[in-house]
């Protein structure tokens, strides 16, 4: 049975991720792919593996842009919109194709839950599951929105949740991880600025320690073991760059911007520009 469903997906450089989500898709005809220019071999991999894919390049400026040109692309009346890292279970599959035999009109949406792989094991407690997603929507009620760092599927209406899980295989080890906290650290920092947020060293500390209390002993994170001391040690560490950066922008402390100021010869970019290149990742890993 062809389902009247389109998938999107957004690229950039995921050429270890991009084939395992793929495999998952073979029930659905239409799928979309923007990509915003990888250098390295996602497209070949695309083409290879998926060659009835649309494909389209696009200059990458915000997530919530690039995924509502990614829906603009789609031909069907319900959309399931994917991010590179996401795979479609094999019992959330089975879910999907009965709803659409069933009563899917019943709601606009619906939440899907997605559980974490990480450190060689999946992640059931610290807050990372079952954290509800709105990935399958009708697209003539569904649009993205949002600021530069958490975009968002907006519904007239109330979603409704599914019971099976995507497979999210969020990094690929530690230093993916922390390049991910370093680029949406100063993300957050932008955007909070640009509302005339404020911060403080203080502040940060608090931030960061209260994070990683929260997902450790209130949300469980102890019984992921190892791998979630970890997390609660990065949910700190990210909490607390998030703060320090945007307190650097209060008082405009950045190193670049002070050699711009005395050295004019010097060809440092600025903050704006150095983070208009951050942009250039793949969609939001950690929600």
């Amino acid at each position: 049975m062809s389902l009247p469903l389109s998938a999107t997906i957004i690229t950039f450089n995921e050429e270890d991720n991009i084939v395992r989500t793929l495999e998952a898709l073979g029930f659905i005809e239409d799928i979309v792919i923007v990509d915003s220019g990888s250098k390295d071999n996602t497209l070949e991999l695309i083409r290879k593996n998926c060659p009835n894919a649309r494909l389209f390049e696009r200059e990458f400026d915000t997530y919530s842009d690039q995924k509502n040109f990614a829906l603009s692309k789609t031909k069907e009346d319900w959309v399931l919109a994917l991010d590179a890292d996401e795979v479609v279970s094999p019992k959330l599959k089975e879910e999907i194709i009965s709803l659409f035999g069933n009563d899917i009109s019943r709601s606009d949406g619906y939440l899907i839950p997605r559980l974490t792989w990480y450190l060689g094991k999946w992640i059931r407690f610290g807050g990372f599951f079952p954290n509800y997603q709105l990935r399958l929507f009708r697209k003539d009620k569904g649009k993205f929105g949002g600021g530069l760092v958490h975009e968002r599927v907006k519904l007239p209406s109330k979603p409704l949740p599914l019971k099976h899980p995507l497979f999210h295989y969020s990094y690929k080890n530690i230093s993916d991880h922390l390049g991910f906290i370093d680029r949406y650290s100063s993300l957050f920092a932008e955007e909070e600025h640009r509302k005339g947020k404020k911060s403080s060293v203080t502040w940060a500390v608090l931030k960061g320690s209260f994070k990683a209390f929260y997902m450790y002993f209130i949300r469980m994170g102890i019984f992921d073991g190892k791998a979630g001391f970890v997390l609660a040690v990065l949910g700190f560490y990210y909490n607390f760059l998030k703060y320090l950066k945007l307190y650097e922008k209060n008082n405009n402390l950045s190193v670049s911007s002070f050699f711009i100021m005395v050295d004019s010869v010097h060809d440092i970019k600025s903050n704006e520009s150095a983070e208009k290149d951050s942009d250039q990742i793949h969609i939001g890993k950690l929600s």
